[in-house]
């Protein structure tokens, strides 16, 4: 069987919009600066403390980073169990989840401003107003991931 996809004509219609092609190159401007950003700072510090330790200590940041982001994944996802059996819409939870996985990709990368800022979105603060910008426009997918999880949990 063949399955056709289907544009959103809206997005399409949005693609010629001056406003979101402005907004388009920030975000390519933006994607292309932290690259440069952090190829100058590891140059830098590679010059004062070594480049071998640099690379070890941009590894091991990494390696802690996603430590940390799979602790605190497993206790959100604990928490998401614990409010399925009581029947609750673990909200909050979902928006920590997104933010600790936004901390994490930012950990993954190597440099020391992405480490930087991903080991800032694990404070609990910062992480959930950073998932709440994520999660804002899901909220219809986040009811229908609570519905399956509590079909799931049921079965």
């Amino acid at each position: 069987m063949i399955k056709l996809v289907m544009f959103n004509t809206g997005f399409i219609m949005r693609l010629f919009q001056k406003d979101f092609i402005f907004k388009l190159l920030l975000l390519a401007l933006f994607y292309s600066l932290i690259p440069l950003a952090e190829i100058v700072l590891i140059l830098h510090v590679g010059g004062i403390f070594g480049n071998y330790l640099v690379i070890a200590l941009t590894a091991a940041l990494s390696l802690l980073g996603i430590l940390i982001a799979f602790g605190e994944i497993d206790a959100l996802i604990k928490q998401v169990k614990r409010k399925l059996k009581n029947g609750e819409y673990p909200g909050k939870e979902f928006i920590g989840i997104a933010g600790v996985l936004a901390g994490a990709l930012l950990m993954i990368s190597p440099g020391f401003i992405t480490d930087a800022i991903g080991l800032c979105l694990f404070i609990p603060v910062i992480r959930n107003c950073v998932g709440k910008l994520i999660t804002s426009k899901m909220e219809n997918q986040l009811k229908d991931i609570y519905e399956y999880l509590k079909l799931y949990d049921a079965g």
